[in-house]
């Protein structure tokens, strides 16, 4: 079946190429411009979240089939090194000199010293630790993990202090919380929750869940938010769609076709664009017309199975992660947002 997969989608992003030929549009014409292919040698399987180290312009990788996370130079734009001994590794998170993995595996997260990612420090939850989220206003790093993967009926969003090192609490959702966002540091977190198709408001000054609400369809599995609008992007799969919500009254705003096997939701606030990677071999990106008026002006050809993505502001960059095919090795694609 996964073959079977690949090849489909390799197809796919063969007839995008192809098409994008026949057009003869010139590369200015994409929203995104590929810039750069970053080769990672060895890597096999599938490639979940990925973290950037800015001051040290480093991209860290989570290799989760692999059993590695990749290490990626963005000065030099080459593959420096791989870190073994993480069983499932999934989120990850660079900070205060210090490199955070989640071992969906091993039930715990991983402290490496930025210098010379050596481990310093394990720090138990339980299993299924998987995406990851800081909030600087508080100086805690938030990591879902519990539910069906740690045979409970619950989930669980674990609150690290990223000083000390040390899990301090937990706040019990419905089901395995997937992606984490920090709306309002210190104030406001939001969490999507695929099994129960729920998206929670979390009042981060009393871990406490604050609202629940539906995702209009399907299962919801990434998070966006323009602060500007307060509008609240909602990607889901099963169907695969952009869904607008307003973050203050959850109220529905729209609802777009999106990528099948979505893993990447990304909002551009210097373009109002909104970017999202999925396993179709493409990104779709989307044009906020304003605040309730969104309309799809691009699929930007990747890799079969790209899932994952990372959009960094302050480099000017989307980055997007291609796992291995039978006849091409994993490499990140890197993109330059146009103009």
């Amino acid at each position: 079946m996964r073959k079977s997969l690949a090849v489909c989608c390799r197809a796919v992003f063969l007839a995008f190429i192809f098409s994008a030929v026949l057009s003869g549009a010139p590369p200015e014409a994409t929203p995104l411009r590929l810039v750069q292919t970053i080769p990672l040698p060895n890597v096999k399987g599938r490639i979940d979240h990925f973290n950037v180290d800015l001051a040290g312009r480093r991209l860290f990788i989570s290799a989760l089939g692999n059993h590695t996370v990749e290490v990626v130079d963005l000065k030099t734009g080459k593959w420096v090194r791989s870190i073994s001994g993480v069983r499932k590794p999934q989120g990850v998170w660079y900070g205060l000199g210090k490199l955070f993995i989640a071992d969906g595996a091993a039930g715990d997260v991983k402290v490496y010293r930025g210098s010379d990612l050596r481990l310093v420090a394990t720090i138990p939850l339980d299993l299924g630790p998987d995406h990851e989220t800081y909030d600087p206003a508080t100086n805690r790093l938030y990591v879902g993990y519990g539910g069906e993967d740690a045979h409970k009926s619950y989930g669980e969003l674990g609150i690290i202090d990223v000083a000390a090192d040390k899990h301090i609490g937990d706040i019990r959702a419905d089901s395995h919380p997937g992606a984490i966002l920090v709306a309002q540091p210190g104030r406001t977190i939001f969490t999507a929750l695929g099994k129960t198709q729920q998206v929670n408001e979390i009042n981060a000054r009393t871990d406490r869940i604050v609202s629940k609400w539906q995702a209009r369809a399907g299962d919801p599995v990434a998070l966006a938010l323009d602060k500007a609008t307060h509008r609240l992007f909602v990607g889901t799969r099963n169907p695969p769609e952009l869904e607008v919500f307003d973050s203050r009254s959850h109220k529905w705003i729209a609802s777009l076709p999106s990528v099948g096997l979505m893993d990447g939701l990304w909002y551009d606030a210097a373009r109002r664009r909104i970017y999202v990677s999925g396993g179709e071999g493409y990104v779709a990106v989307y044009q906020q017309i304003d605040a309730n008026h969104y309309k799809e002006i691009a699929k930007v050809p990747t890799g079969p199975i790209a899932r994952t993505s990372l959009f960094v502001p302050a480099l000017n960059r989307f980055y997007v992660a291609v796992p291995a095919g039978e006849h091409s090795g994993a490499e990140i694609q890197v993109f330059e947002p146009q103009p």
